[in-house]
């Protein structure tokens, strides 16, 4: 009894912290800031006409906007913790992302892992003022994985001179006015519906069975998802046939929504 009660006030007594982190062998600190390195994340790229156009809610807030005027993309996605815990840390932060995306000469202010992080637009790239941005922005030949929303006549007037030879997957993101996004966006994409898999013939048999009873159920969810698919196989044919230069490879394409986080406001 005399143990089990001095086990139970050793654990209520153990340490929250970690103080000797410092005292490591800096292979091992270093193994333990890659690891710390957050999973791929969704950047909610917006326009800086957006950000100019919002009245400022401080004195403080007024004297930035005047100090900085380029006109750039920025982004409120929450930048990884890692670049600003200290130097070593950084260093290792700064081995996957880097600031990015700026238009003409003025300085990047987003911070993107190109190999895995998602880039969405939204309704910035629309946005008639915002043409111009498109010509001079830096570093799109290397996105990998870019989410816009399904307005294809418009985007064809904009990307006239966008490189993406680096595009592995681009992503239709549907229902984007519902919520305001907040700093920690969840990008949620549609199962794919043709995905082939080898099963044995008796599994075949018992899906088919299946399938066959519960048809009438699925096809109201099904078919949603077959539309989304299908209106943006459709659109990125277009642009791959309107603009047949800046396309070295078909990416894979996929639809989504945004899932309500943690942050995010809804629209009124």
């Amino acid at each position: 009894m005399e143990r089990t009660i001095s086990r139970l006030s050793n654990k209520a007594q153990a340490p929250t912290t970690f103080t000797k982190f410092n005292e490591l062998p800096p292979e091992l600190r270093i193994k333990i800031w890659q690891h710390a390195m957050p999973d791929a994340r969704t950047v909610v790229v917006k326009s800086p006409h957006t950000k100019q156009r919002q009245a400022p809610r401080s004195l403080e807030e007024a004297m930035s906007k005047t100090q900085y005027q380029d006109e750039t993309w920025y982004s409120n996605t929450q930048i990884p913790a890692s670049l600003h815990v200290n130097g070593e840390a950084r260093h290792e932060a700064l081995k996957h992302y880097r600031l990015s995306l700026a238009v003409g000469n003025a300085q990047p202010r987003i911070y993107v892992d190109f190999t895995r992080d998602t880039l969405f637009f939204g309704n910035s790239e629309l946005k008639p003022e915002c043409s111009p941005l498109w010509n001079f922005t830096h570093d799109l030949n290397r996105v990998e994985r870019l989410a816009v929303v399904p307005e294809g006549a418009w985007r064809v007037l904009r990307w006239k001179k966008v490189d993406l030879n680096s595009l592995e997957k681009m992503i239709f993101v549907h229902d984007t006015e519902k919520f305001e996004l907040g700093p920690l966006p969840q990008l949620v994409e549609d199962a794919p519906q043709n995905d082939e898999v080898d099963l044995p013939e008796e599994q075949v048999q018992r899906l088919e069975e299946l399938v066959s009873r519960q048809e009438s159920q699925e096809e109201a969810t099904i078919n949603p998802m077959k539309k989304r698919m299908q209106a943006a196989r459709e659109e990125l044919n277009t642009l791959m046939m309107v603009l047949p230069t800046q396309w070295e490879k078909e990416p894979a394409v996929a639809t989504a929504v945004f899932r309500k986080s943690r942050g995010d406001r809804w629209q009124c």
